[in-house]
């Protein structure tokens, strides 16, 4: 059975940025250096006082407890980060099962893709918007104090990577007609 270079590209890009987003999600988002004392990290959950460790010394609505806008893009930030992890895991997952069985399943992947765009610059822009924002007057922009971390990055390039996959599941293909889920099912059990 010949594989589609187009749909293979799709599954190992997809593949790549649901890792991404599994990564940046739990990663810190913001950096901020405190001279010769370890630098603090921000993820989206809370508030580490070293960045190589597991444990939070602040939840997010502690550190950031003068400051509720803040705190309420941080909570649409986790939300959608959430979805974003079920969203590209589920697209990877039919990506898999578009590549080998049933190639009507395109459409599905590129409505999946579509939505991981959105959730994922969901999350991203509220940190930009955290990043660049003064929310009150002791509710300044983090990039006064600190700046971008891997995370932030980590999201961005998913982000990037699923736009990509679009493309690619746009990519006209040869559909072999309805039947095509049933015939590569027995094709397969033939073998």
């Amino acid at each position: 059975m010949k594989r589609s270079i187009p749909l293979v590209v799709y599954v190992v890009v997809q593949f790549v940025a649901f890792l991404l987003v599994l990564a940046g999600t739990s990663a810190d988002m913001f950096r901020i250096p405190r001279g010769s004392l370890p630098t603090l990290c921000i993820t989206l959950w809370g508030l580490r006082l070293t960045c190589n460790s597991s444990g939070y010394a602040a939840y997010i609505d502690a550190t950031f407890r003068p400051c509720p806008h803040r705190i309420a893009r941080f909570r649409l930030a986790q939300a959608f980060a959430l979805i974003s992890i079920l969203v590209y895991g589920a697209a990877f997952v039919l990506g898999l099962v578009l590549l080998f069985y049933c190639s009507l399943l395109r459409l599905v992947c590129l409505v999946l893709n579509i939505v991981g765009v959105v959730t994922l610059c969901v999350v991203w822009a509220a940190i930009a918007v955290t990043y660049n924002k003064d929310d009150r007057s002791f509710c300044r922009g983090l990039k006064v104090t600190g700046h971008y971390a891997a995370g932030f990055f980590l999201l961005v390039v998913a982000w990037i990577l699923d736009i990509l996959n679009i493309i690619f599941l746009l990519l006209p293909l040869q559909m072999r007609g309805s039947q095509d889920c049933a015939n590569s099912m027995d094709y397969t059990e033939q073998d």
